[in-house]
């Protein structure tokens, strides 16, 4: 009989949640051909505040599979509890933190057999951006915010660095002129499981495959913080547009500081009717709205409830 493949789970994230449950509903999982042993996630007080976060233990119940909830972000604490589980592939999705190079090489060096082409054992990741394009932090923020026309969900094997290994699949998703970062977050939730209830074939078959990224061609995101979310008056009406659609859903809001009070919005339309005053200073709070002057007109902001 062929030998079970054995995935150890890694998550923090609603897109690893349903990554990991495409897997469970898929036809390799539900055929026998793939068992998970163990699950990985952090404890609920540590993910409360961060954005996307789920419980991974919920899953793991559901499935009865063991579950440690850890701080190691680098998971070498856990290296005996992951060597004595023997896995044939480590799968880490949502999840902030790089993994230690040794818990990378584990799968393969537990069945004796590093050194050998990667495909067979390994560690896999997504990453919401079409990669090389987009590597490193706040991939949907970021992709309404520049503008971008179409993204992916990208499935690769996991190196050190972050977001640089080889690819195995993408799947690609127009950005729509309305889209916002609550739509696209929703559509990569989606497309999560649909990419891992295909990975789970290949998994089961112990033959991955996957091929080197264009490092050439890769650009890398930086991290995004509230404050980044601030609106000031030197930028066009488009470049506030996209800052409020790219900042909706899980993540913090855009703003329009006046006065010393922050105003959180959550739509952008420009204005219809001239401003009495000179537009490039126009601040205007309302109970519903701010109208506020950009370097093109004026913006009127819904105040965010």
């Amino acid at each position: 009989m062929t030998e079970q493949t054995r995935l150890a789970l890694v998550t923090t994230h609603v897109f690893g949640i349903r990554a990991y449950e495409g897997i469970f509903a898929s036809d390799a999982y539900l055929e026998g051909r793939i068992e998970v042993p163990l699950m990985i996630g952090i404890p609920p007080e540590r993910g409360a505040s961060a954005v996307g976060y789920a419980s991974v233990a919920d899953l793991a119940r559901e499935q009865g599979t063991e579950c440690v909830l850890t701080e190691d972000g680098s998971l070498t604490s856990l290296a005996d509890r992951l060597t004595d589980c023997r896995p044939h592939y480590l799968l880490v999705v949502g999840w902030s933190r790089l993994i230690h190079p040794d818990v990378l090489a584990l799968p393969a060096t537990v069945h004796g057999a590093a050194g050998e082409p990667a495909g067979r054992y390994g560690c896999i990741g997504m990453h919401p951006t079409k990669l090389p394009t987009g590597r490193g932090q706040a991939p949907i923020p970021w992709t309404i915010i520049k503008g971008l026309r179409s993204t992916a969900l990208s499935v690769f094997f996991l190196e050190p660095e972050a977001d640089t290994g080889p690819i195995i699949a993408q799947y690609d998703l127009p950005v729509r002129p309305r889209e916002s970062a609550a739509s696209l977050f929703y559509r990569m939730a989606s497309t999560h499981f649909d990419a891992g209830t295909e990975l789970a074939g290949h998994l089961a078959r112990r033959a991955v495959p996957a091929r080197a990224q264009l490092s050439e061609q890769a650009t890398r995101w930086p991290k995004r913080r509230p404050a980044d979310g601030r609106i000031s008056h030197d930028m066009t009406f488009a470049e506030i547009e996209a800052l409020v659609r790219g900042l909706l859903g899980p993540y913090p809001r855009a703003f329009v500081p006046i006065g010393g009070v922050d105003h959180p919005v959550d739509d952008a339309r420009r204005a219809e009717t001239p401003a009495a005053t000179d537009p490039a200073t126009l601040e205007e709070v309302t109970a519903d709205t701010v109208r506020f002057g950009c370097r093109d007109g004026v913006a009127v902001l819904r105040r965010h409830r």
